[in-house]
């Protein structure tokens, strides 16, 4: 799963490994699943796998966002 996630984004690969304790170097070298055919930039991602810089991202928008707040309000107690 990190291997998959440094290929996403370092950073994101990064925090989620610091906090299992699997760095990128531990994850290098292992090959992609068996169903999976990377892309020229995947494999380029892959090549420098932990040293990525950021993808370009313009013109896309981020929807799955959402704020974290709630408004909960209890109604009328019920006799029971």
């Amino acid at each position: 799963m990190i291997w998959h996630l440094f290929m996403i984004e370092n950073e994101l690969g990064q925090r989620v490994g610091e906090g299992v304790g699997i760095s990128a170097d531990d994850v290098r070298n292992l090959p992609p699943l068996a169903t999976q055919t990377l892309t020229e930039e995947e494999q380029q991602r892959l090549a420098n796998l932990g040293n990525n810089p950021p993808r370009e991202v313009n013109g896309l928008t981020m929807t799955h966002c959402v704020p974290n707040e709630r408004d909960v309000q209890a109604g009328e107690a019920v006799p029971a």
